[in-house]
């Protein structure tokens, strides 16, 4: 259709230009000059309005990644400066669902990122394609519009000069249908031609007026069809503009989330390996330090039961135990390991769920939902930028005060195992002193034994010892009988005080224990009640500030319209009055 109207218009002008009155080839040469200009200051614009997207573009992204990397680094920056305040980072050992849970989610960002590539690229194509259309149908709009008022201006011309001529001359111009017509319907002009003209040819009248109508008709009607056209690709464009960014600005974070996953992946990877082998030393040292325990004791049952047997069991070794020097040897490693953990825990972030309607697909036309209009994108972008900003703030300072809080936990969890251990050391040193009585009581019982044996044997073999001699040795084996029967009450009282100590001991680690894992528990239930009202209340607040730029957006756009219908009222009244 734009075609035929250009091809209309072009024969009109061919036949103005021949029929009118001197000089046809100079205005026809003057013609062609004027279209020559015009293309190429049409190829100029277009190229100037494609250099300047591109530059706007590559600014537009270049902020984009600077504001991200500032916010990384600050980030980074704060949590240094906590380590540096408590003075040591816990390394966190995930579990191994949350690592195949990470790991799930490297491989569909990863995926998410390559469907994301393809479908910015066919937008991209899309975009460069509706721009090359708009500048070509903007460049038919003007040529169009220029043709309109250069033949307004010669059927003026030829209206106005036409009463002076001979009548063969008026009677063949009145039978063209370029000069016998107003440029619109009603001109005043129509009126001071239709005297001048022949009173005996009212039939061909009629006929170049109806023709020049239907013709101005179908120009207005080409015309508009033309500006409905300018203005949907026009919007076409914006939105296409406007899902471009919106899927540079998705496809950058996706990049950055998922090499952020990456390195968590790596780092709770290494973070379990440490603590395996860390676990593994300690049940190690714990099995070494039951078996030289266990040792004593056992060698104190066999000689209770029996003098003359030997103690069995003290020769056997366990195979897993470890002696100091490998001992000190694994612990340098794992202290070098976790130290270079620690120091890349400030390296690691892991990114947060975005919410559901981010970054989603719209099902009717296979984009991504982004804004509408260009001032109204303009504005929409630095607002939601903004509330992105804060709402990110907002998360990093409630990230933070957790970890202060967990910090805290896991403080008063190792100072509880700190004393834990110093009362396991004070009551293995004490069971090793009170091995060590029982060994030095039960050596001088036994020599005291041997001393009554011998004495036995001596009385019984008749050595010649007289009766007050006799008396007073029996005297001293009542005496020893009886304080072996205290030592042995003694070392009951020992045994049993012993148990229940440790008894004691291990039912208040368990209580202890318990107690932990319930203010954990209500700690993280606190925080998360916390979190998720102030994550509602972050998103009432996001959903108020979105209705109020949708209606300040909206009362704009009406204010454009009636703008607009009030100039389009005021260029038909000066149509009219003229």
């Amino acid at each position: 259709m734009v075609d035929a109207g250009t091809a209309s218009v072009e024969s009109k002008t061919k036949t103005v230009c021949r029929d009118s009155e001197g000089g046809g080839s100079e205005q026809w040469n003057e013609l062609q000059k004027v279209l020559s200009a015009l293309e190429t200051s049409s190829g100029q614009g277009r190229k100037m309005l494609f250099r300047l997207q591109t530059q706007n573009a590559e600014t537009i992204q270049a902020k984009h990644l600077s504001a991200a990397r500032e916010s990384w680094v600050q980030a980074t920056q704060v949590l240094e400066e906590m380590e540096r305040e408590l003075g040591f980072s816990y390394p966190s050992a995930l579990p191994h669902d949350e690592r195949r849970q990470y790991q799930r989610d490297v491989l569909s960002l990863y995926k998410h990122n390559q469907d994301l590539n393809k479908s910015l690229k066919s937008h991209q194509e899309e975009l460069v394609g509706a721009e090359r259309a708009l500048m070509y149908l903007e460049d038919e709009k003007k040529w169009l519009q220029e043709k309109v008022v250069d033949l307004k201006r010669k059927w003026l011309y030829g209206a106005s000069c036409s009463p002076s001529v001979s009548p063969s001359l008026s009677s063949s111009r009145t039978s063209s249908p370029c000069f016998s017509s107003p440029p619109y319907p009603g001109s005043p002009l129509l009126s001071r031609k239709l005297p001048s003209s022949r009173p005996d040819s009212p039939s061909s009248l009629c006929t170049v007026d109806s023709v020049l109508q239907t013709e101005i008709e179908k120009l207005q009607r080409c015309l508009e069809r033309l500006k409905a056209r300018n203005e949907r690709l026009n919007a076409a464009l914006l939105r296409r503009k406007g899902e471009s960014e919106q899927l540079s600005m998705s496809l950058s974070r996706q990049e950055a989330d998922s090499s952020a996953l990456h390195m968590a992946l790596v780092y709770c990877e290494e973070c379990e390996e440490a603590y395996g082998d860390l676990l593994s030393l300690s049940e190690a040292r714990k099995q070494q330090n039951a078996e030289t325990i266990s040792t004593p004791q056992s060698e104190h049952l066999d000689k209770g039961e029996s003098s003359s047997s030997p103690p069995e069991g003290t020769a056997e070794t366990n195979p897993n135990s470890l002696s100091e020097k490998e001992f000190e040897d694994r612990s340098g490693v794992l202290l070098q390991r976790i130290s270079r953990l620690k120091q890349d825990r400030a390296a690691v972030c892991i990114p947060r769920r975005g919410e559901a309607g981010e970054g989603m697909i719209s099902p009717d036309t296979g984009t991504l939902a982004g804004v509408r209009g260009r001032t109204s994108s303009l504005s929409k972008n630095t607002k939601e930028e903004k509330a992105a900003l804060l709402y990110e703030l907002v998360t990093v300072r409630e990230e933070m005060s957790e970890m202060r809080g967990n910090l805290r936990l896991l403080e008063k969890e190792r100072r509880c195992l700190d004393l834990a251990l110093m009362v396991q050391s004070a009551q293995d040193s004490a069971g090793a002193l009170i091995l060590d009585s029982l060994r030095g009581e039960l050596g001088d019982r036994r020599a005291t034994q041997q001393r009554i044996a011998e004495n036995l044997a001596k009385l019984e073999g008749g050595g010649g010892i007289p009766g007050p001699r006799i008396h007073s040795i029996l005297r001293e084996l009542q005496a020893a009988l009886q304080r072996e029967q205290s030592l042995r009450k003694r070392v009951t009282v020992l045994r049993e005080s012993l148990d229940s100590a440790l008894t004691d001991s291990t039912t208040q680690r368990r209580i202890n224990r318990e107690e932990i894992d319930h203010l954990s528990r209500y700690y993280i239930k606190i925080s998360s009640t916390y979190r998720s009202s102030r994550k509602k209340q972050q998103d009432q607040l996001w959903q108020l500030e979105k209705q109020i730029t949708v209606m300040s957006e909206r009362h704009a756009k009406e204010e454009a319209e009636l703008s607009n219908t009030l100039e389009a009222m005021e260029w038909k009244r000066e149509e009219t009055i003229l």
